[in-house]
């Protein structure tokens, strides 16, 4: 007899439902709009854990520049230019913008109609299952925890910097030092991680309030930049406005995406704002347009300053104004430069223990990640990813992190536009609703619309890799191109045949459904492809880690597989 309950329960727990179930969606709906969030935003607590709604608008766009504004602005636009797209940057960041804002207006839509917290990982869970939220939670530590040590070597090359311009040389086994192109040892990057968790464990309060005081800072020295700097722009440094073509500008599209992670650390704040439903797409939709704007302007006039091949990847706006004889105002901007990057690679490590928090609720993670102390913070989470952050901030160079990041950012993007059609259509995906639409709808297509989500994704990804492969003959390539077209339009058609379900939202809807979600797919997808193939590879064993995880803890731990298991025992 308990051989065949343990048989009972391995095969409950390890088969292919499993790994689809899901987090029930009217429920968490219902929830939503349900009188009981209407009282707790009165008496201004969360239901979801216990967290005071406390921020508005403003609040939440200042959260989200801080998350934003650091090295994208102060690294990652001078190593792409240099690199990649040369003064065309500007539309790396413009393309990156758009698709940000696809992906934005996704989730906005989830924060708005699920207020919880757990941002991309939650809506997964609640649209495409256990194992793709497993996915994307796990990938999400690429965007915060790791985003924190690449934030790190930028903060440290400007305080170096800093040091140099006032006559300041550090020790090498202080300032650090390359051992190959993947490796060095440089302990002021650890250092300032540690310092960052330091601050995050004594409080969100105090945290709070000197990340206001760094964003301040933060916007004025951009203004500053970009006043000063505009003064001393060459037009001639904008020729060729292309160096390496529109590739090179797509491929830094990939790299500089790095910069926009800061708006999915405004949707993890949906459990503590006021009037989640307006005021969180506004935030994540007023912090895109600023930022957008804010890289698009820097950029345009770093490489107006400096000709693009001469840009100091390292430490691009000071090194600008010292290119130029001004040392004193290169002294200014790389004070504040490592003041901002400070407020970056906080705000970065404030999301990544919030994530495994929600992951450990769920049965997923450890339950040592799980814990609150008094304030309400995940101490031991906190602690643990910062010390996790610090390690690979001392050892890992900064150009693999921000490859690596932009991956997991645009993975986890193109999940949440898949989510949403999901989350539109999930009523209205059962075989009645496909037979009305002929023989060919419903022999071709499953009827299921998580299979019509994942076909689409197949028929993006074939279309995306024809960018690889280009020919010398324009015909052939056109052909090549529809060819690789065709299965992207089949597996969209269902999307148009489908009628969306019934559910009333009350909150913020994405227009143009199912355009907008289908496109931030494809875009996203499209940028992954365009990735160095080491990426990819890295993406690769990452994530086999953490299936290894899943399958031997998370699977077996789920509190959804355990409520599955004891109704399957009762029956």
């Amino acid at each position: 007899m308990n051989r065949w309950m343990d048989w009972n329960r391995f095969t409950s727990i390890y088969n292919t439902n499993s790994f689809t179930r899901k987090q029930d969606i009217n429920s968490l709906l219902d929830e939503g709009r349900s009188n009981h969030i209407d009282q707790d935003e009165e008496r201004g607590k969360s239901k979801d854990e216990g967290l005071k709604r406390s921020l508005n608008i403003f609040e939440i766009i200042c959260y989200g520049i801080s998350a934003t504004l650091g090295t994208g602005i102060y690294v990652t636009a001078g190593q792409v230019a240099k690199e990649n797209a040369g003064p065309s940057i500007i539309f790396s960041f413009l393309f990156a913008g758009i698709i940000s804002f696809l992906s934005g207006l996704c989730y906005s839509e989830f924060a708005s109609r699920v207020p919880i917290s757990g941002s991309a990982y939650s809506f997964a869970y609640v649209t495409l299952g256990e194992l793709v939220a497993w996915f994307v939670g796990w990938n999400l530590t690429l965007e915060y925890a790791i985003a924190a040590s690449a934030i790190a070597g930028g903060w440290t090359s400007y305080f170096k910097a800093t040091l140099g311009y006032m006559g300041i040389q550090l020790p090498v086994f202080i300032s650090g030092f390359k051992i190959n192109s993947w490796l060095q040892f440089s302990p002021l990057s650890a250092g300032i991680i540690l310092l960052c968790t330091w601050v995050l464990l004594r409080g969100m309060k105090e945290s709070a309030w000197l990340n206001g005081i760094m964003t301040a800072v933060n916007l004025c020295i951009i203004a500053f930049f970009v006043v000063a700097g505009g003064s001393f722009v060459d037009s001639s440094n904008w020729v060729p406005f292309f160096p390496q073509g529109i590739q090179g500008t797509f491929a830094g599209v990939g790299i500089v995406f790095f910069s926009y992670i800061g708006f999915d650390s405004v949707a993890t704040l949906a459990a503590e704002v006021k009037n989640p439903r307006k005021t969180v797409p506004i935030g994540i939709i007023g912090t895109l347009g600023i930022v957008t704007l804010l890289y698009i302007v820097v950029s345009f006039v770093l490489t107006g300053m400096v000709a693009y091949e001469n840009i100091n990847s390292n430490a691009p706006l000071s090194s600008a104004f010292m290119a130029i004889g001004k040392e004193g105002i290169a002294t200014v901007v790389a004070i504040g430069s490592v003041t901002t990057i400070t407020a970056t690679a906080l705000a970065s490590l404030v999301g990544q223990p919030r994530i495994f928090y929600q992951m450990a609720k769920d049965g997923l993670f450890f339950s040592i990640f799980a814990e609150l102390d008094e304030k309400g913070v995940p101490r031991k989470g906190t602690l643990i990813s910062g010390c996790i952050s610090a390690v690979i901030a001392l050892f890992f160079d900064l150009d693999i992190l921000l490859d690596m990041i932009s991956i997991g950012t645009l993975l986890a993007f193109a999940v949440v536009c898949g989510g949403l059609l999901v989350l539109r259509y999930s009523s209205s995906s059962s075989s009645s609703s496909l037979e009305n639409n002929g023989f060919l709808m419903k022999f071709v297509f499953p009827n299921r619309i998580g299979w019509h989500v994942v076909a689409f994704f197949i028929g993006c990804l074939f279309f995306s890799i024809k960018q690889k492969n280009q020919y010398d003959s324009s015909v052939w390539n056109g052909l090549l191109w529809i060819f690789h077209f065709i299965p992207m339009g089949v597996t969209f058609i269902p999307f148009l045949l489908l009628k969306e379900n019934n559910q009333i939202n009350e909150g913020f809807s994405t227009p143009f459904v199912p355009f907008v979600p289908c496109l931030g797919i494809l875009m996203n997808i499209w940028f992954i492809v365009a990735l160095p193939s080491g990426s990819l590879t890295r993406l690769f064993f990452w994530t086999l880690i953490g299936m290894s995880i899943y399958f031997t803890y998370g699977i077996k731990n789920s509190l959804l597989s355990k409520r599955y298991l004891h109704l399957e025992l009762e029956s």
